[in-house]
């Protein structure tokens, strides 16, 4: 119905605006007319903007921008050490070892933490960190969806160091990489999207604030990103983000870039580096649906001796950063032993593809929901 009702006031604005011409001119107009004709629109909303640049069904060029190396894999000496020095600024007081660090961050709540000597956690913990994610596993991901292959997107790797020490210089580099691919491909109508994961959206959230100030001309049509900590939910990861924005000149404040017509935004709660950002023109929190077995498993972990081992294991698995934080492209499966529980949530095609791909222009659907 708000499609609808998008439609009908877009069709009303330009026969109010040019009342005087023919018909047969209105069944001519094309997307430069309907610009100009509603030029004094001011901040409509997404499903009109998204509608009025609309590329002709042309496939898009796609920015693809990953997040940091250790973003992906859940705990590791890396996280740690960044994290550890963020505790010792802002909390001077307070002593934590990075085994109470691996507890922590595998909880998420003070009610969590096990004990520092737990073998049991400190393997699976041990076992996250082992796995590493390729510096091209975003455009590795789109070529996956079925169907890419008769399609032509185009793919734009945006390549870093992927170490948040590099924050700063590199920042100038994606604004550089975003002004050349759209000057690029303007000429030929095609969309410009870019897929930002997890750190990756935090650059290119002040990227695009400061290609908007340098060059307006530029305009992104869709700018998509999953497990973003911009705005952040988790204490640890508050305290990192608060320290790298001073410290890598980041925008403060999450703002959508003006430059920017459509922002998608995926997430999970049990993902501690993503939230739900305001900002975005819509939000899809991936686990939604996931049933909360945390309070049972705990609670078996306190009183339930049998199948204690287990319910700590399983606490860790649906509490895993790397398993959520990756599942926006490798999807996310786990079995819960001490509750007898298979838990799979499908993310990638149904969720995060039809960003990418039009399926509905498909023969047939290539990431159904």
């Amino acid at each position: 119905m708000t499609t609808i009702k998008t439609a009908l006031a877009a069709v009303f604005a330009v026969l109010s605006l040019s009342a005087a011409a023919p018909a047969a001119e209105l069944n001519t107009l094309g997307k430069a007319d309907v610009e100009r004709l509603t030029a004094d629109l001011r901040n409509p909303e997404p499903a009109l903007r998204e509608a009025v640049e609309a590329k002709a069904g042309l496939d898009p060029v796609v920015i693809t921008v990953p997040g940091l190396s250790f973003g992906e894999i859940g705990p590791n000496h890396l996280e740690l050490k960044y994290v550890l020095k963020l505790i010792k600024k802002f909390l001077p007081g307070k002593n934590m070892s990075e085994e109470d660090l691996v507890n922590t961050m595998v909880a998420f709540d003070k009610d969590y933490f096990f004990p520092s000597d737990d073998e049991d956690v400190r393997d699976l913990a041990e076992a996250s960190r082992a796995r590493r994610m390729p510096d091209n596993y975003l455009e590795a991901k789109l070529k996956e969806i079925p169907g890419f292959g008769d399609r032509d997107i185009i793919i734009a790797p945006f390549s870093w160091s992927r170490d948040p020490g590099d924050t700063e210089k590199t920042v100038p580099e994606l604004e550089k990489k975003i002004i050349e691919t759209y000057d690029k491909y303007k000429a030929t109508g095609r969309p410009v999207y870019i897929l930002a994961h997890s750190w990756g959206s935090v650059m290119t959230h002040t990227a695009l604030h400061r290609v908007a100030a340098a060059r307006p001309d530029v305009k992104i049509n869709k700018l998509i990103t999953a497990g973003s900590p911009l705005i952040p939910a988790n204490f640890v990861v508050k305290l990192f983000i608060a320290l790298e924005v001073k410290k890598e000149h980041l925008e403060k404040a999450v703002t959508k870039p003006a430059n920017v017509a459509v922002w998608r935004n995926i997430w999970a709660s049990r993902d501690a580096y993503s939230n739900n950002i305001p900002a975005a023109d819509a939000n899809f929190q991936v686990d939604a649906q996931v049933e909360n077995v945390e309070p049972t498993l705990i609670d078996l972990i306190l009183h339930n001796k049998l199948f204690r081992r287990d319910a700590k294991r399983d606490l860790f698995k649906i509490r895993d950063i790397k398993a959520w934080h990756g599942s926006y492209f490798f999807d996310y499966d786990a079995y819960l032993a001490s509750i007898q529980k298979e838990i799979k949530v499908q993310v990638f095609r149904p969720v995060l593809a039809p960003q990418v791909v039009d399926c509905a222009k498909a023969e047939a659907p290539v990431c159904p929901i």
